[in-house]
């Protein structure tokens, strides 16, 4: 006869539940700059250059999040999603000033919740703690292909103000969820003296680590910009939204790929190295054919495919080599505020959003010169 669960087992399937859930949320959330920005940019009459201000002040926000997970990570994934709710509602209710504050709350709000789930997790499950960071960005991609088609839905049905409240209130019930679920015992944090942060710091994986930026620069950039560029081009909502859910389903399916039990520690060089040519492949397509619609959608789903497993992959690599003072998160959080603030700027000097994303094309050629040189002569274990 099989044993009932214990209270503390059916406890920690209920906490592990719950952090999948923010996980997917904070997937769903982080594209509504992005999604939304037509509707954002017509609110508050903003050009690209202050459009691509507003994703910087999200972005910074999101990496002073990683920084903020300090602490008692259950108490940190609290506060993040507090803070995530209160961002949200305050873009329903922001000036045009007010924006900016609202959507750097948000970010910090973001950052935080990503960050102290990560690093939680990553504790609780050392042992395999890549195959649990690629299952955490699979999750994530969920949230985030699912996020667009919701969020573009919503405001058609109903309106902005509306699919931000409900987004603000779902962020709020986790949180206190999060208060009554989450263990007081908490995963022992790796032993870390001065000394041996200092080593850690120096031993860092920095050729890996440079590529960081890079890969969240161009998700962040590409999923920022693309539902922008998709009306821009004469596409109808339906379009839109199926161009833009191509990219966060390529993101899907190769995180999909790469949560197959050993995948993703057999093929590390190959995925390194195959991953920057799909995305180079999938830009250039989106930027030289842009009045076809299916050409369009077939560059997202390149541009995703390629640029979905270098994150989660990168992170496993270099959280193996100790936490490094959350150096891993403050450097993805540059990188993907980075680059859709250029795009933004570069679109509206020249006039064209076209010529703006070519900056991500030309994040994704220095990605692939980067991994070329990172894989070279070394065995895909001992990636450095």
């Amino acid at each position: 006869m099989a044993s009932k669960a214990s209270p503390g087992n059916l406890r920690e399937s209920a906490a592990t539940a719950l952090l999948y859930f923010v996980f997917a949320s904070t997937g769903a959330t982080i594209v509504i700059p992005g999604t939304l920005l037509p509707s954002l940019l017509l609110r508050w009459s903003l050009n690209d250059a202050q459009a691509g201000l507003l994703f910087f002040c999200f972005f910074v926000g999101s990496s002073a999040g990683a920084l903020l997970s300090r602490g008692r990570l259950s108490w940190s994934i609290v506060r993040g999603t507090l803070l995530t709710a209160a961002g949200i509602a305050l873009l329903s209710l922001a000036s045009r000033l007010g924006a900016f504050a609202a959507m750097l709350l948000f970010g910090v709000g973001l950052g935080i919740s990503m960050t102290s789930v990560s690093l939680f997790q990553s504790r609780r499950r050392a042992a395999i703690r890549v195959a649990e960071m690629t299952r955490l960005n699979l999750i994530w991609a969920v949230g985030a292909v699912s996020g667009p088609a919701m969020l573009l839905h919503g405001v058609a049905r109903w309106n902005l103000n509306v699919v931000l409240w409900a987004a603000a209130a779902e962020f709020l019930l986790c949180g206190a969820i999060a208060v009554i679920l989450l263990p007081p015992n908490e995963p022992p944090r790796p032993v870390s003296t001065p000394h041996k942060q200092q080593k850690d710091l120096r031993k860092a994986p920095w050729k890996l680590l440079a590529m960081v930026p890079l890969a969240t620069g161009l998700e962040a950039g590409i999923g920022a910009w693309l539902a922008a560029y998709s009306r821009r081009e004469g596409m109808l909502l339906a379009a839109t939204i199926s161009t833009v859910t191509c990219f966060w389903l390529g993101l899907l399916l190769s995180r999909l790929v790469q949560s197959i039990p050993g995948f993703a520690a057999r093929f590390q060089r190959d995925t390194l190295r195959l991953s920057p040519i799909l995305m180079i492949a999938g830009t250039a397509l989106l930027l030289i054919l842009a009045h076809s619609q299916p050409a369009v959608a077939a560059g997202a789903l390149l541009a995703g495919l390629g640029v979905g497993p270098l994150y989660p992959l990168i992170l496993g690599l270099v959280l193996d080599r100790g936490e490094a003072r959350n150096l891993v998160f403050l450097a993805g959080g540059i990188g993907s505020s980075t680059l859709p603030l250029l795009t933004g700027i570069v679109s509206d000097r020249t006039g064209s959003l076209t010529i703006g994303l070519t900056l991500p094309l030309a994040a994704s050629i220095a990605m692939a010169l980067l991994a070329i040189d990172a894989t070279r002569h070394r065995p895909a274990q001992r990636l450095s």
